[in-house]
């Protein structure tokens, strides 16, 4: 009898620790929280632009680490974030096509970043800025089941890590208006790669206001950890899932539409008010996030350390159809030039996109002038009947890329060098790539333009609008 009790007593004892032990690595392991703000650019406050008021995320970057050289791998949102949420580059697992008709599973071995976290026992959340309760947009072009547990931290278990995401609209387009902070088209600094025109002013006017309403929404974010008490043990990442939503940006490999933010906050690792150059993507900030809260980085993951002190050297850069505009293009940068591979150079820049026909009033505006003759160089370069094969450009001097150094004999070593190395890399993860079939094809264009259709009706246009007509009804709506 002595002898089992003095058993129980002693099983009682190490289960009682095992249970405090396990309770004490839950409350130490830090909390993982992205939050997402849907094509977001570099242009905030704490990157140097003076023409919008972004307090909150500037805080944030004065209580951590800012990365001046962060860049997506694709620049739309579906890809984009399929790449992430995998770690992976997106013609690797076939998830590059803008809103995959026909999704199939991730391939056999390959696991969602929350799949990972679940595992280690992590609650995982995704919402919608705007309102908690409701689940946050996810886009992505691969079939999943229960990705999530919920849509907010505080449904975990008491004492549970939490990896949550938090999703925010803005600035993604159709734009918000700041009323109480407006910004005046005419004070505006337009980036040197747009053509100076009233229309264009006040459209990228509206787009820093909707950046100010999603650093709104940034506040209330980090003012409920503050208030929850949990900022210390709170990893938070902020970034865009890829660049600005403007003609020559979003869907393109130019930097416009690969740059983005990228700040990181957790008091108990990173020192405030850091600046750090080194070359950074979002599937770095996957393995990175997953180091972080002590996680092993599957072997299969193209990410790296890069937030632990791991080196990147190169950035690659893939786009694929989008929406109605089939294309297939890919970049390598090395952070002073870049190498773009227009692998369907028949291809005009300005092929239809219906998306940004409906949207983008820059769309309608270079047609209307270069059918006029006003379209100046080198803005008219983006109306060229087709593309060459090879466009590579020196960042440094001509961020903007505009000055094509392909053709030229002084930098064949640097072009050299860098298609051996994306080639190299293709070669790796392009192996397995399932082209769309026709019939997908056909669906997609099929859905672009309905939306197109739906769109311009609301505008009280025709669906057979002229240039005209449509550049009208953006002047009524722009130039109040």
């Amino acid at each position: 009898m002595k002898f089992s009790i003095r058993s129980f007593i002693k099983t009682a004892m190490i289960s009682f620790l095992l249970t405090f032990t396990l309770l004490l690595c839950a409350q130490e392991r830090p909390n993982i929280l992205w939050i997402n703000c849907d094509d977001l650019g570099r242009e905030l406050g704490a990157y140097g632009n003076q023409d919008l008021h972004t307090p909150n995320i500037d805080r944030l970057a004065s209580q951590g680490v800012k990365y001046v050289n962060a860049y997506a791998n694709a620049p739309v949102c579906s890809a984009s974030r399929s790449s992430q949420i995998t770690g992976m580059y997106p013609s690797a697992i076939n998830v590059l096509n803008h809103r995959t008709i026909d999704k199939q599973k991730l391939p056999e071995g390959i696991s969602s970043i929350m799949e990972i976290f679940k595992n280690a026992g992590y609650f995982c959340s995704n919402g919608w800025g705007h309102d908690m309760a409701r689940p946050g947009k996810e886009d992505y072009n691969f079939v999943g089941d229960n990705l999530f547990d919920g849509t907010d931290w505080n449904q975990r278990q008491k004492d549970q890590p939490f990896f949550a995401q938090v999703q925010i609209h803005e600035p993604h387009r159709v734009f918000v208006r700041d009323k109480e902070r407006p910004i005046s088209p005419d004070h505006v600094t337009l980036p040197e790669c747009y053509p100076d025109y009233p229309l264009i002013r006040a459209d990228w006017a509206l787009y820093l206001e909707s950046i100010q309403i999603a650093d709104k929404r940034v506040g209330l974010i980090l003012d409920r950890l503050e208030k929850e008490g949990l900022s210390e043990n709170t990893v938070v990442i902020l970034f865009g899932d890829h660049g600005r939503p403007h003609l020559r940006d979003k869907q393109w490999l130019y930097e416009g539409g690969l740059a983005i933010p990228l700040i990181i906050r957790y008091p108990k690792k990173f020192e405030p008010r850091t600046v750090k150059r080194d070359l950074i993507s979002l599937v770095d900030v996957t393995a990175s996030s997953l180091k972080l809260a002590g996680i092993k980085i599957p072997k299969y993951m193209h990410g790296k350390n890069v937030l632990n002190g791991e080196n990147r050297k190169y950035i690659y850069g893939f786009r694929q159809r989008c929406g109605d505009a089939v294309d297939d293009i890919r970049s390598i940068t090395d952070g002073r030039y870049k190498l773009i591979w227009n692998r369907m150079p028949e291809m005009p820049y300005m092929q239809l996109t219906s998306y940004k026909k409906l949207q983008y009033p820059a769309f309608t505006l270079y047609q209307d002038l270069h059918k006029k003759g006003e379209l100046k160089a080198p803005y008219n370069q983006f109306m060229a009947e087709n593309r060459p094969v090879y466009e590579l450009y020196d960042l440094k001097s001509d961020p903007s890329e505009f000055n094509n150094l392909a053709s030229n004999n002084k930098f064949k070593k640097v072009q050299r060098k860098l298609f051996r190395r994306l080639n190299t890399t293709l070669n790796k993860v392009e192996k397995h790539m399932i082209p769309e079939s026709p019939e997908s094809i056909a669906k997609a264009k099929a859905s672009s333009e309905a939306f197109f259709r739906k769109g311009i009706v609301k505008k009280n246009l025709s669906v057979n609008a002229t240039n005209e007509e449509i550049l009208k009804a953006w002047e009524l709506e722009l130039l109040k």
